[in-house]
Formats: C-alpha cells, structure tokens, sequence
C-alpha cells in the first residue's frame, strides 16, 4: 500500500504537473541531506528511505552524519551550502541548538524541510514526520491496558531512557507521562528511570544491573527498541518472558519478531519511509513550485501481536541488515 506522504506527493505533482512538471524535469537539483545519528538504526533507515527516494526523483544528494553534536551538525550543512545544494533536508539533533543550521541555510537562501527531528528556530518549508510525543503516549495507552489487564493496585517498571536532554527523549518522556496523568495512573505506575543512551548494550546492561537487585518489576518500557532489544536478552537469560511485561518504539524488524514470537508485548510503530522519503519529496515539490502545508503529520501506530503483520513488510523494505 501507498504511503500517505508518497501518495499527497504524487496527488500534488498531478495537480501541478501541467505547470512545473516539464521545468522540474529539466533541473539538476543537488539535496543537502542531514541526519542526527546514523548509529541509530531508526535514523539508518530513514537514510535508505531518503536514497531511494533520491533516486526515484532522479536528484543529486549530498547526505552528512552529525552524530548527535550540534556543532558538527552546523560545519555539515555549512559545507552542504558552500557547495550549492538547492534545497537541506534536515533531521534536527536537538530542539533549540540546531536551529543555528536553519538559519545558516536561511542566510543562504536555501529552502529547508524538516523531517523527523524538528527544530523550533528559523524559517523552513515544511515539517514531514510525526509528533515525537505522541510514540511516549502510546506507550502510555499501553502501560494503562497493562495496568487494568494485570489488576494490581501499584505498578512498577523500568524506564529506560535515551540520550539526557535530546529532543526525541524529551519529548517522549513528556507524551507518556501526560498521557498517564490523562488517565490518572500517575501515582499507581512507578519508574525506575535509566539513560541507555538509545544503545543496545547499555540497555542490556542497565537492565542486568537493576533486575539482579530485583527481579518483581511488573514491566519494563524503553524510548527505542533498540534498548528494549538489549532488555529482553536479560529477560531471557534471567527466565522472566512473561513475568516482566516490554514495550519499546520504532518498530524494528526485531522487535516485530520478538513481538509474533510473544517474547516482546508492543512496539510504537514509526514509519521511516515516510519522514525520509517525504523529506526529500518535501523538497522536490517546493522547488517545483507547490505550496506544502507547514506540518505534513505521519501518526505512530500501537502495535502488539494482534496486528503486528501490518508493519513487518515496511520494517523489511528499509531496515539494514
């Protein structure tokens, strides 16, 4: 099935393509390209999504890797511009400090589209992604079931967060800790916070270190499924599938497994090819002269064993093996 973002960018370009589509045609368009992390798999597979979609448009990009350091972000796009890219396609590293790349751009006269990560400081086109607190408030739609489901007076769990201070951890963080007071289990569930970085290993072993001390936590949620993965190994080894209830965001093709296998409960589906591929789509249709609309919103999806088919054909299609 058509993703919706590929599918406004088409019904767009059928709009306008009496006007601009020969013009945009004849254009050798260079991207600049700008992802967070390339470490993260997440931020990996909205790299394959943006290529391919590169391709398809027939578009030169130019792609840099600021590896969460705002100041590295800034030197990239900075080379990106003095080498005349027509257009940033822009993952923002963090909420305030990376404005200063926008604004670089903006000082340049280069348009820029904001995809997944979403700075809130100079002018951009338009924001193709999704509302990072929303994956946090889903996970709280799960903590809730998980809390009627179980019939216990008190929860308690282990909350593995990502990196301190980065806008997605923040922002997660916040949409489930909202979403708990929404439905007044504030006070009923009870964490046990932990920065894992959003790595594997450290959520392994934040993991092994709090469940040897203690092994009756009722659940453990993570802010990607990267340190959900490295959670669920010690589940294993300590035989407690089943016993601790997980939950983690991204929808990695492993975590689907995981999932189908009833080791892992859910996953907080986040579409990559829809925020990298409509990044770059993004900045195909501006220059080809349609107005895009300043946010175009991709929602995240609960997903449990229930309906974990729907997404493990998209997980498939952009994640690295």
């Amino acid at each position: 099935m058509m993703h919706k973002v590929l599918a406004l960018a088409i019904a767009l370009m059928l709009l306008t393509i009496g006007a601009v589509g020969a013009a945009a045609a004849a254009q050798p368009w260079t991207f600049g390209v700008s992802y967070q992390n390339l470490a993260f798999p997440y931020v990996a597979a909205l790299q394959k999504a943006a290529q391919a979609a590169c391709k398809a448009l027939a578009v030169k990009c130019l792609e840099t890797d600021a590896f969460n350091d705002t100041e590295k972000e800034l030197k990239n796009v900075e080379s990106m511009l003095a080498q005349g890219v027509n257009c940033l396609a822009f993952e923002a590293a963090s909420l305030k400090a990376s404005s200063a790349s926008i604004v670089a751009a903006n000082k340049k006269g280069v348009p820029v589209v904001q995809f997944n990560g979403k700075a809130d400081g100079g002018q951009w086109v338009t924001f193709v992604g999704s509302e990072q607190p929303d994956s946090g408030a889903q996970l709280g739609v799960w903590l809730a079931g998980l809390y009627k489901q179980l019939g216990k007076p008190q929860l308690k769990g282990i909350y593995l967060r990502g990196v301190a201070g980065q806008i997605t951890d923040l922002a997660r963080n916040d949409g489930l800790k909202n979403r708990l007071k929404a439905e007044n289990l504030l006070d009923k569930i009870n964490f046990t916070e932990q920065y894992a970085d959003y790595d594997r290993g450290k959520g392994q072993s934040v993991t092994e270190s709090l469940l040897t001390r203690d092994k009756s936590y009722d659940f453990i949620v993570a802010n990607n499924d990267d340190m959900i993965l490295g959670a669920l190994q010690v589940a294993r080894q300590f035989k407690l599938i089943g016993k601790v209830h997980m939950a983690g965001v991204d929808g990695l093709p492993e975590a689907l497994d995981a999932i189908q296998k009833g080791e892992l409960d859910a996953t907080v589906f986040q579409d990559p090819e829809g925020q990298g591929g409509g990044g770059i789509w993004g900045c195909y249709l501006h220059l080809s002269g349609v107005k895009l609309p300043k946010d175009i919103l991709i929602p995240f999806k609960l997903v449990t064993k229930a309906n974990v088919s729907d997404f493990v054909a998209i997980a498939k299609r952009v994640y690295v093996k």
